[in-house]
């Protein structure tokens, strides 16, 4: 498991791999205001994937100290493939409401009757502010 953590200020710009179940990504993170979690997001192509986004967070004294994102990928037919996040971004907004945006892309891909490999991007924008609230935007973009 991976967990990015990102203090106020800094950006991050990774790309990896991380399986999670729900909640493992806080498991070890303490957080004296209470942990914001935003309810998954999923996108999937039924009968062939499913990916799945989380994110939580911590707020200190109105500003965000730690970002934990976290991708679950499952692939549900031998066609198909997860080939991993393509890109993924944390980092503040700084504006006047102490807002952060957070944003993933990743790739699966799936073999048609021929055998010819057809690609997917499930992608994800989460808007959060350190109170709790948050906006989330998310498609499925051909590869």
């Amino acid at each position: 498991m991976t967990i990015m953590s990102v203090l106020a200020g800094s950006a991050v710009l990774c790309a990896g791999l991380t399986f999670t179940a729900t909640g493992e990504a806080n498991a070890d993170r303490e957080c004296a205001s209470g942990v914001k979690i935003i309810k998954p997001v999923v996108l999937e192509e039924p009968g062939k994937w499913t990916y799945t986004y989380n994110l939580s967070w911590c707020a200190d004294g109105g500003a965000v100290v730690w970002v934990a994102p976290a991708v679950t990928a499952k692939v549900h037919t031998p066609a198909c493939r997860w080939v991993g996040r393509i890109e993924e971004a944390v980092r503040p907004i700084k504006d006047e409401r102490g807002r952060w945006t957070a944003f993933d892309m990743s790739e699966f891909s799936c073999a048609d009757s021929a055998g010819k490999e057809h690609g997917v991007n499930p992608w994800v924008v989460v808007t959060f502010e350190p109170a709790g609230g948050y906006d989330t935007t998310s498609g499925i973009a051909a590869a």
